[in-house]
């Protein structure tokens, strides 16, 4: 079933949804892929690491029974960081649904290029208000692909699923 009432928006930050569009609807995800922003790379990340469901930008509101773990991702970027960090404020307010477990922050590369400094204070900074971050580096084969698993699967995506893997079932 497919959620189709409008998101509720705590300002600022992500809105909260009872169902993300475009989910399964068999079960409720072990694992929920949330992007800070637009082209954060939630959806690659979902589908390389074969592990949740993407959310989009939008905290899941789990059902009575069960809780949401939720991974946040943004770009290594100035206005990457700063969604995550609002976004890891908002959880960090409890201005998201009852039962939310963020299992950490995933920030993916914006470039090849070293990040900008901003981003990286940022990052530093929301590094010590989460559980975990984890850090996937610049793949410029993705570019092209229309696809992403059809170039396969970066060593740092790979560690990525490992350690996301063992979060879930250790919970």
């Amino acid at each position: 079933m497919v959620d189709s009432s409008p998101a509720r928006t705590p300002q600022p930050g992500l809105p909260v949804v009872s169902r993300p569009r475009h989910t399964p609807s068999d079960q409720w995800p072990a694992l929920w892929w949330i992007g800070c922003h637009g082209g954060a790379g939630a959806t690659t990340l979902a589908r390389l690491t074969d592990l949740g469901a993407d959310a989009h930008a939008a905290w899941p509101t789990p059902p009575p029974d069960d809780s949401a773990r939720v991974v946040l991702v943004c770009r290594v970027s100035a206005t990457g960081t700063r969604a995550a960090t609002v976004a890891v404020e908002q959880w960090k307010r409890r201005l998201v649904p009852p039962r939310t477990e963020l299992l950490g922050v995933v920030a993916v590369a914006a470039s090849s290029r070293r990040p900008p400094r901003r981003a990286a204070e940022r990052l530093r900074l929301v590094s010590g208000w989460v559980p975990a971050t984890w850090r996937v580096g610049w793949v410029e084969e993705f570019l092209a692909a229309d696809d992403a698993r059809d170039v396969g699967v970066p060593p740092d995506v790979a560690a990525l699923r490992h350690a996301l893997s063992r979060a879930i079932v250790s919970k």
